[in-house]
């Protein structure tokens, strides 16, 4: 057990040698109550308020254009920490912006705009058509593979390998798998689970930076070139509109780098004007022309505070010469 006092020890000690030509930029989803039904990377309420916390004891936490803009002038704080957010769920709303306003910070919303004009994106029907479809539909059928859906453990499961399995689609594919999928359970009653437009414009005038994500959160990779440059202008004019604001900064869906985005979707990004565009390769962000396109994030999921800020404290040296030793174990995913 580390105490309160040794974790600030380490944190500084760490800190000595941190870096003021690059920032850590954690990529957080989802923060609710009820996480039973979602990954890891769903966190309840108490828990991210801790970590705001923790963040604002042991490290400088700026919004991303005030990193951007010292990072390019080369007056970066060391130690420096932006907080994303991707998708835009309702909780964005209900639980992030309020611990973020309660502890006097910021963040950047990377919104999926058909969430906005639907109120759900398509991983939220999957996961609705399970949980909802009748108790005499025992299994359901889907590519060739059969879904158990008989108990609650097995609907959780089956959600998470359809939802899996039907992202790495392109998007006319996905509606097409989906549309199968309802056929078998019936049309689910959904609910609004998205941020609204008054919501974002709340936000954003408060001082939180919204950036985009896509409309339709598809894998680009996947998407012929037309769709994909589509996907992208779309989803920055309508937040525009929105905010009465320019959008910025880009965020690639699943964000693997030559897996889900490649050089000619960077090429898109900046041809439509954005500042810069993050991946969700682990690392940190550093804003040399080279890679101003496909900035790195990092989030550790310890459950525990004094895990989560000790292997952000290395996640800022491990690129360093003297430093790589840690790559490999500050970034295993541990979610405990």
């Amino acid at each position: 057990m580390i105490t309160a006092t040794m974790l600030e020890l380490s944190v500084r000690c760490l800190n000595l040698f941190g870096s003021r030509q690059s920032f850590s930029v954690l990529n957080y989803h989802r923060v609710m109550p009820n996480t039973d039904l979602c990954s890891e990377q769903a966190l309840p309420p108490e828990l991210f308020a801790e970590q705001l916390r923790h963040l604002k004891q042991h490290f400088q936490v700026l919004s991303l254009p005030e990193a951007f803009a010292l990072s390019q002038r080369q007056q970066l704080p060391k130690n420096s920490v932006v907080i994303t957010i991707d998708d835009g769920f309702a909780d964005c709303f209900d639980y992030v912006f309020p611990l973020l306003q309660q502890h006097g910070l910021t963040a950047t919303f990377f919104i999926s705009t058909a969430g906005l004009n639907e109120g759900y994106l398509w991983e939220n029907q999957i996961s609705q058509a399970i949980q909802q479809a009748p108790s005499q539909v025992q299994a359901i059928e889907m590519l060739g593979v059969s879904y158990q859906i008989d108990s609650a453990d097995s609907r959780r499961s089956s959600i998470a390998a359809l939802t899996e399995q039907i992202k790495y689609q392109p998007v006319a594919t996905r509606r097409t798998s989906i549309t199968q999928l309802l056929e078998q359970t019936g049309q689910p009653k959904m609910v609004h689970q998205f941020v609204n437009a008054d919501q974002l414009r709340q936000m954003h005038q408060a001082g939180m930076t919204i950036g985009a994500h896509t409309v339709n959160h598809p894998i680009l990779a996947l998407e012929n070139p037309e769709q994909a440059r589509l996907e992208i202008a779309q989803s920055k004019t309508e937040l525009e509109q929105i905010i009465g604001a320019p959008i910025e900064f880009f965020a690639y869906p699943n964000g693997k780098y030559q897996t889900d985005f490649t050089d000619a979707h960077i090429e898109m990004v900046r041809e439509l004007g954005f500042t810069a565009a993050f991946s969700t390769d682990w690392g940190v962000a550093e804003t040399r022309a080279d890679l101003l396109f496909r900035l790195k994030r990092f989030t550790p999921w310890d459950r525990d505070p004094a895990r989560f800020c000790l292997r952000l404290a290395l996640n800022n040296l491990a690129d360093r010469s003297h430093f790589k030793i840690f790559q490999s174990r500050v970034r295993q995913h541990v979610s405990s």
